[in-house]
């Protein structure tokens, strides 16, 4: 079970379709999607596979962590049922816990720090340690969730510990003077230790990157904008009525034709592409989402219209 044309799996993707199957009313697909993940996608200390691999710390994406515990709480909503909590909770609060072990803990603010973001990239691509947003805004959105299924579990303990976190977390990424990530008015992707922006990338020689992707061409390598900025403001992180959140969503429509001019948001700034440029359909999604939460309807409907017209629309299987 996977968007993905290599036939491994995710654990965010297929919450996230686990969630859509629950809006469309397929229960009983939605219940196997997310019993399989718990059974088989967690590691015992809580750690969420990717491209069904085991990541370490370093490269663990944590984002992942708040995904799964938000489908998990949209289940029990949808279907007023909390059996496959009650019967899992052991790997439920390890699922919540395993972001917050000592190791991911900025020793300054306490957000969250490895060297993988959102998109995949680590080390070999040039991602240096520090924090990146998208890890920031899940995981308090999954701990506010567990909060919520640790009150129904009748673990009042579990649900003051991680709802407490998720403020916390939530305060920093929005607030800190220092490691905030609210720059010049917009959200920024991804901060360096020291709270600096990380704005720019170089792949180590044996990256192993396509000759002709736009990460190896010479010149600079820019990781901003990015359309996971738009993510806060898809799941209502912030409020999205707000000027921070009309002017994260001004910030990335650069990304919008960049190399190409068959429509389409990149995942972000072209020159930081290990793959082939061009527009990418779920990213494209994350600005429309987002769009429609901060009452700008039309960049909603430039996005859905242009879905409607690419190469796979009829069979709603988008190229990446």
């Amino acid at each position: 079970s996977s968007i993905w044309q290599y036939n491994r799996a995710w654990v965010r993707d297929q919450a996230f379709v686990a969630v859509g199957h629950l809006m469309a009313g397929s229960r009983d697909v939605a219940a196997l999607i997310l019993g399989r993940l718990l059974r088989e996608f967690i590691t015992p200390e809580g750690g969420a596979m990717d491209s069904s691999e085991v990541r370490g710390p370093d490269e663990a994406e944590l984002d992942q962590n708040g995904v799964l515990l938000y489908a998990l709480e949209q289940y029990v909503r949808w279907t007023g049922d909390a059996s496959m909590i009650a019967e899992q909770w052991p790997r439920v609060s390890a699922v919540a816990e395993y972001p917050l072990r000592p190791e991911f803990a900025h020793p300054e603010c306490g957000l969250l720090v490895n060297s993988r973001e959102f998109w995949e990239r680590h080390r070999v691509h040039g991602i240096t340690p520090g924090m990146e947003l998208a890890h920031q805004v899940f995981v308090p959105i999954g701990l506010r969730a567990a909060a919520r299924l640790a009150v129904t579990m009748r673990q009042p303990e579990q649900a003051a510990r991680w709802a407490s976190h998720a403020e916390r977390l939530r305060a920093a990424t929005l607030s800190h003077p220092r490691y905030g990530f609210v720059r010049d008015g917009a959200l920024v992707k991804r901060l360096n230790v020291d709270g600096t922006v990380q704005e720019r990338i170089d792949p180590v020689s044996q990256s192993a990157i396509p000759p002709g992707a736009p990460l190896i061409r010479p010149g600079a390598h820019w990781l901003n904008p990015d359309t996971c900025v738009t993510l806060p403001v898809a799941f209502r992180f912030l409020a999205p009525a707000s000027d921070l959140a009309r002017q994260t969503l001004d910030s990335v429509e650069p990304l919008w034709n960049q190399e190409w001019q068959t429509g389409g948001y990149g995942r972000y700034h072209v020159s930081s592409e290990p793959d082939s440029p061009g527009g990418w359909p779920f990213a494209s999604i994350f600005v429309a989402r987002a769009a429609v939460e901060a009452g700008l309807p039309e960049r909603a409907w430039r996005v859905l219209r242009w879905l409607d017209t690419a190469m796979g629309a009829e069979a709603g299987s988008w190229l990446e």
